[in-house]
């Protein structure tokens, strides 16, 4: 279905849950190219602010590993060139990490590069009615994932990716697995 197309998984970790006032601390883009080779990129970032105790408790990253890191507009370059015409997948991604993709484009002046679409594993979870939890790991479970390191970006992206192959998988005969018909599923269109 999704032949030919740059799929990523995408993930994020920050210092909060607030993209207006909390920045980005790790990403990571895991999947596949235009041509089926494979795109594994995880970097740290240094938000220029102080990372809470109650964030490093969670994904582990501490002021001390990002010094020296450079800061978002350092990692602007990648960031556009592996978001533009991709299908980008992710947990959560439209309600939380895209919009940290979209303040941090905003603070250095610069327009996010549209992805070929985005696809959102926790959207699609409840729109085909999978029972809850919808959260990330128990999805993973549920359908013989395993998530080892969890709020880890790689980890998170590469864990979203196989989801959405799970789900894909029992949406045959369901209903439209192509890019539109997923999109159109979620209510979303590229």
């Amino acid at each position: 279905m999704l032949d030919g197309q740059r799929v990523l998984g995408f993930d994020l970790e920050t210092t909060g849950f607030d993209p207006r006032s909390d920045r980005i601390v790790q990403y990571a883009f895991v999947g596949s190219d235009f041509d089926g080779s494979h795109v594994g990129l995880q970097s740290v970032v240094d938000p220029g602010v102080r990372i809470p105790p109650e964030a490093t408790s969670v994904h582990g990253i501490s002021d001390a590993d990002v010094s020296g890191k450079g800061g978002f507009s350092d990692h602007l370059g990648v960031f556009s060139d592996l978001i533009g015409g991709s299908v980008i997948v992710g947990h959560n991604v439209l309600a939380f990490d895209w919009r940290f993709v979209e303040m941090e484009y905003a603070r250095v002046g610069r327009e996010v590069p549209e992805p070929l679409g985005i696809l959102d594993t926790l959207v699609l979870s409840r729109r085909v009615g999978l029972p809850r939890p919808h959260k990330l790991g128990s999805l993973c479970e549920r359908f013989g994932i395993a998530l080892e390191r969890a709020h880890t970006a790689d980890a998170d992206a590469g864990a979203a990716l196989l989801l959405l192959w799970k789900i894909m998988q029992g949406l045959a005969k369901k209903s439209d697995r192509s890019l539109e018909g997923l999109l159109n599923l979620m209510g979303n269109r590229a």
